[in-house]
């Protein structure tokens, strides 16, 4: 059953069982309070959103508000199984046991509707104006107004045998009476569906679909679907049920068939949307590399090693060295205008296939040994062959190559294109891509812009504009000489495009490595034109019946498009099939549902939270953990989420498929964590879900303690003077003594007050003089008091982080952490940068001298600048770690990274990046006894490395 949240939930003899999609959850006797039996023989859920439970022994159970309780039942009930729950038209639930006597839980009355001579047979069944009907060993029952009346359907009572019954969508109630299928209303049979499929058979449990179709299920014949127009579909156990036993039946809100089938456990039963024709041999266990739509109507096949197939009217036909075709590695096929089709092979040649059906080799190709990769028939007549040397253009047993004596480099010619205009472009494995008009041969490859230098795939669309597919780097729009990449970095989910084209619906369909990916042209147009990503894209995968995700790739054609519409692909295991136009887009945002706050890895809050309470988190350095997920079933792991935490997060984290949500550490407050989900095709729930919490405050955190302080401290100022003079003489030696550490200090931080404050009040001093001399324009004035203002926030920030490095009180390494994690949160979301803090929630009360924290600060600091002025990255994640001989501070973006500099040379580091930042990093570090590692490579961020021994930073 699914409930109104979102959730199905199963009832077992193990317990009762939640499920989301991806996770199951059990509740029974043993760890589940209130729960009257582990033993769950019937479900229902009222008008009020409450779930009635009923189980084997006759007891039953209400969950409501995330609790259990069980429901007083008198003795005279019994303690026979609860066989069905229903509700009444005025909402009053029934309890039916398995000799179908239905108990009213309200008036505690008695019914027990009129038996006919089957046994065994009790069917249950609600119609949408609230009827409850019960179908008694072959008898039909309706209960009105608190009353059972019998229904004879017009005829003598004993003239018909009911089967089984389910209420219609359209009002009225579905029967199966007599082998035949009907729906009955109150002024008769309003709609006749003949013979029913399952014949004799009692068909205890039935469903009616939004679609209309009817399934049956029975006890021992499997399960039957009887759609409004067609022929009825059954499953067994020979075509996929696990058993023939169908125990329930249940439609979720998207559509999906849940079937609960004898000791087996939980079937879903979906439209199958990709198809997987094979033939008897089933392609000898060979991949599939090329496929073709003949115009004979006949789909031909290409595989490795198995030669060649046809495919026509349900026809399959084989094709090897009987017929001619010597090598059996089919890799590209073409049919040109004469109607002949033509065969490349992995090292054995091309061959075209004669009138009379066999195979021979084109005049002037006899001698081809190289691999044919791809085929092509030209505008004029001619064949385009791309091989493992080169493009051939071959024209009535004339050859022309251009490869490497062009001036090509890695001329391996993976895909074929001609323009309208004439203009031939190939890709290359290794060469990129290759043009070739007037004669004359162009290639572009990484160093001319080209995101790959592996093209295995091209596409023109309607407008002309040129699409390439590459193996890694996904989609390339080629546009202006500009090339313009929509690939995984833009969130293509799959970047090894083997074959692309339009259904001609506005989709474009790609396979790939990852199973085939339907994306809406505007959606790629959008992105490449440098919109923000990700892109919107729909996945094809098992779940939809994909034999396998890996399509073929690196040869043409890889697929192709019907006159019908239908799009058929080469795989690794097969031929696969898609119809555009029968494909339904999931328009059902899946409902969010935030299930659990874990504190520290230990559970702290479970849902339902409360609407007006925020949870309270202690107080403390603490791991917060939020679980969460998205009830959509039609393919639940393709389910994504972003959340946000108001407070922290300026913007949305876009979390994937993952269902938590980490935050390692809060300062006291208010917040409010959202998420929200999107299904398979990429329909996102508008509200989600939220759940509000406090971080309580430390005592000394709280403003009325910091008030008292400030009182006690005033009070305490008279005594202290006093006392102060009488010890002055005697402090006056310890000063003496440390005199000569006391001048070092001030030294340094009269630099720093003279760099940082010296030069902000100066410039503020400029700045003002210049505003005064513009009073009389405010345009020109407005910008120059920005400017004022934001040299005074600076002046403000390095002003405490002065105080913060001289401050004694300051001097332990989780001063220091809470400092360091805090600047780093606020300089990052300026920048607009995700910010990752992965620091111990208890951490060593070691003490950190001032001169430690002063220089791990600025060198702290400044690899966070790099990060922002130079990385580029969309995170950056710091982490703290401890050990016996110290601490390790890490700083890790995921931007473009850079070449460090080599040994000995320090200079090119300074030519690559950052100036000389790094070097001022790292002689900070060797001042208090520390070292600063940089690890970075272009394209794969930087991460900057601060160890402290212990023996410095302890004092």
């Amino acid at each position: 059953m699914q409930t109104r949240d979102g959730y199905l939930w199963l009832g077992t003899y193990g317990g009762l069982v939640r499920f989301d999609g991806v996770r199951f959850v059990a509740f029974d006797a043993g760890n589940t309070s209130g729960l009257a039996s582990s033993r769950v023989t019937a479900l229902y859920e009222d008008a009020e959103g409450r779930m009635w439970i009923g189980h084997e022994n006759g007891s039953a159970t209400m969950y409501e508000a995330g609790r259990f309780r069980p429901v007083p039942l008198p003795e005279s009930w019994g303690t026979g199984k609860v066989l069905a729950i229903v509700g009444d038209e005025r909402n009053r639930v029934w309890l039916v046991d398995e000799e179908g006597t239905m108990y009213g839980v309200a008036d505690r009355g008695r019914l027990v509707p009129a038996s006919g001579s089957g046994r065994g047979l009790i069917a249950v069944a609600r119609t949408v104006s609230g009827e409850v009907w019960i179908a008694r060993n072959g008898r039909l029952s309706v209960l009105r107004n608190g009353r059972l009346e019998v229904e004879t359907f017009g005829d003598a009572p004993e003239a018909g045998f009911v089967q089984g019954i389910c209420g219609s969508r359209r009002g009225g109630l579905w029967v199966s009476r007599n082998g035949r299928l009907g729906r009955w209303t109150a002024w008769g049979w309003a709609e006749e569906r003949g013979e029913a499929p399952w014949g004799a058979h009692g068909v205890p449990v039935m469903l009616e679909m939004q679609d209309g179709t009817v399934v049956g299920g029975t006890t021992e014949a499997g399960l039957f679907l009887v759609p409004p127009d067609g022929a009825p579909v059954h499953f067994t156990r020979t075509n996929g049920l696990p058993q023939d036993w169908i125990r329930s039946l249940c439609e979720d809100h998207e559509g999906n068939l849940w079937v609960g089938v004898g000791s087996a456990g939980l079937v879903a039963v979906r439209a199958a949307q990709v198809q997987t024709p094979a033939p008897p041999d089933r392609w000898q266990g060979r991949p599939v590399l090329s496929v073709l739509y003949g115009r004979d109507g006949a789909l031909w096949m290409g595989t490795e090693g198995a030669g060649l197939y046809r495919w026509h009217q349900g026809r399959w036909e084989h094709f090897g060295s009987e017929s001619g075709l010597a090598n059996p590695f089919v890799w590209s096929l073409a049919e040109d205008g004469a109607g002949r089709l033509w065969v490349g092979t992995w090292g054995g040649g091309v061959f075209v296939r004669n009138s009379e059906g066999r195979f021979e080799r084109p005049p002037g190709l006899d001698e081809l040994t190289v691999p044919v990769l791809a085929l092509l028939p030209g505008r004029h007549g001619e064949m385009w062959l791309g091989t493992g040397d080169g493009l051939v253009r071959y024209d009535a047993g004339r050859v022309e190559w251009y490869g490497r004596a062009e001036g090509l480099q890695s001329p391996d010619v993976r895909a074929v294109l001609e323009s309208p205009d004439g203009t031939v472009w190939f890709g290359m494995s290794g060469g990129g891509l290759g043009r070739l008009r007037d004669g004359k041969v162009r290639q572009w490859r990484r160093k001319d812009g080209l995101p790959s230098d592996y093209v295995q795939a091209l596409w023109q669309d309607d407008p002309g504009t040129l699409w390439l597919g590459t193996a890694g780097e996904g989609l390339v729009r080629f546009m202006g000489e500009r090339f313009d990449p929509v690939g995984p970095r833009q969130g293509l989910p799959n970047g090894v495009i083997c074959h692309m084209t339009s259904d001609g619906r506005g989709w474009v369909w790609l396979s790939t490595f990852g199973g085939l990916i339907r994306v809406a042209k505007a959606e790629l147009d959008r992105v490449a034109g440098g919109g923000p990503g990700p892109v919107s894209a729909v996945v094809y995968g098992k779940g939809e019946g994909m034999p396998t995700l890996e399509c073929s790739g690196g040869l043409q054609p890889a697929g192709c498009r019907t006159p019908d519409g239908r799009l058929w692909f080469a795989t690794s295991k097969g031929l696969v099939g898609v119809d555009p136009a029968q494909q339904k887009i999931n328009r059902q945002p899946p409902p969010v549902v935030i299930e659990e706050v874990r504190l520290n890895g230990q559970s702290w809050a479970r849902q339902p939270f409360a609407a007006t309470e925020p949870v309270r988190i202690p107080a403390g350095r603490h791991r917060l953990e939020f679980r969460f997920t998205g009830l959509s079933f039609t393919v639940p792991e393709k389910v994504r989420f972003r959340f946000r935490l108001e407070g922290v997060d300026r913007e949305w984290t876009e979390g994937g498929t993952e269902r938590s949500a980490v935050y390692q550490y809060l300062p006291p407050g208010e917040y409010v964590f959202r998420v929200t989900a999107c299904n398979n095709d990429g329909i996102w729930n508008p509200v989600g879900a939220r759940v509000s919490f406090r971080v309580e405050p430390f005592i000394w955190q709280t403003w009325w303690f910091r008030m008292l302080a400030v009182l006690t401290g005033a009070g305490a100022v008279g005594g202290g003077v006093a006392a102060a003079a009488r010890v002055r003489m005697r402090r006056k030696l310890e000063r003496l003594e440390r005199q000569q550490a006391l001048e070092r200090e001030r030294a340094r931080i009269a630099k720093d007050m003279h760099d940082e404050l010296g030069a902000s009040l100066t410039r503020i001093t400029l700045l003002s003089q210049t505003a005064r001399s513009e009073l009389d324009d405010p345009a020109l004035v407005a910008p120059v008091l920005d400017r004022i203002f934001d040299t005074a926030r600076e002046l403000t920030r390095a002003l405490d982080e002065i105080v913060w490095a001289v401050n004694p009180r300051h001097d332990t390494l989780d001063s220091l952490a809470t400092y360091l994690g805090r600047f780093a949160q606020e300089f990052l979301a300026a920048a607009r940068i995700r910010c990752r803090l992965d620091v111990p929630v208890d951490l060593p009360a070691w003490p950190v001298t001032a001169e430690v924290r002063h220089n791990l600060f600025l060198a702290f600091k400044e690899a966070l600048n790099n990060a922002v002025k130079h990385a580029a990255p969309g995170e950056v994640r710091i982490r703290l770690e401890t050990g016996s001989d110290g601490f390790v501070l890490q700083v890790e973006d995921d931007g473009r990274g850079f070449e460090p500099a080599p040994a000995g040379d320090p200079g090119a580091g300074v030519a690559r990046r950052g100036g000389h930042g790094l070097d001022n990093m790292r002689q900070r570090l060797e001042d208090i006894g520390g070292r600063c590692e940089i690890r970075s490579a272009p394209g794969q961020g930087t991460t900057v490395v601060f160890t402290v021994p212990r023996a410095r930073h302890s004092g």
